[in-house]
């Protein structure tokens, strides 16, 4: 399979339009149990009409899954970008590591597993673990006490063509706990101005479908000029 999934938007209405491109959430578990997620914005850029200048906008991200950790506390963020998690750059990591998920084989033993360190936030470099469900990967949480104010998210990474890992969807986790996170190769783009890396509230109404799930390198994506999007995949 291709290792760069590449975005091509064409703005095909009269006037000038900012996009931004964001991941369908992973799925997350724990101890049976699903887990409440939140996303990011991935890319944002504007592109003048397609007719007039012959302009495209293109977001490129890397296939391989990344398993990523942020914390708005010193003591937790050591690896993070010192900046405030308020900033619009918030879920930028650079506490993170390429990792396998489970294949459907799962006699082969893939490095699927990282444990999160909280002391100084880091995560270990994967390793194989058995009982992680097919398509995930896992991360193993440590005892910590939760505290006003402190914000500790862990999840999926996305790995922007070319510059950081970004916070695609992630998780508040629980002390002392096993989390599965089982990301998908799908993708969206609206309309919109986000910041890469600032939180949104998921939705897929409105927006154009980049599906590389079944191997597929490249999404072309038109804006028409009624605000409707069409997509083709190669």
């Amino acid at each position: 399979m291709p290792h760069t999934l590449t975005i091509v938007i064409r703005n095909l209405s009269q006037s000038k339009m900012q996009f931004y491109a964001f991941q369908h959430p992973a799925a997350y578990q724990s101890s049976g149990s699903v887990l409440q997620s939140s996303s990011a914005s991935l890319a944002t850029g504007a592109v003048l009409p397609y007719k007039s200048s012959g302009s495209t906008l293109q977001f490129q991200f890397e296939r391989q899954p990344h398993v990523a950790a942020f914390s708005n506390q010193a003591k937790f963020a050591m690896l993070v970008k010192p900046q405030p998690f308020e900033s619009a750059a918030q879920t930028s990591v650079v506490a993170n590591w390429p990792i396998a998920l489970t294949p459907k084989d799962q006699t082969k033993q893939v490095p699927n597993d990282a444990q999160l360190t909280v002391g100084s936030l880091g995560l270990s470099m994967p390793v194989y673990a058995s009982g992680i469900p097919e398509g995930n990967f896992g991360i193993q949480i440590p005892s910590y006490t939760p505290t006003g104010g402190l914000k500790l998210h862990c999840g999926n990474g996305i790995k922007v063509k070319n510059t950081q890992v970004v916070l695609s969807s992630y998780v508040t986790p629980a002390p002392v706990s096993h989390i599965f996170c089982a990301p998908k190769p799908k993708f969206y783009v609206k309309t919109g101005n986000h910041p890469v890396g600032s939180p949104i509230s998921f939705s897929a109404t409105g927006a154009a479908l980049c599906d590389f799930t079944h191997g597929y390198s490249t999404c072309n994506v038109d804006y028409q000029s009624d605000g409707s999007f069409t997509v083709h995949r190669q």
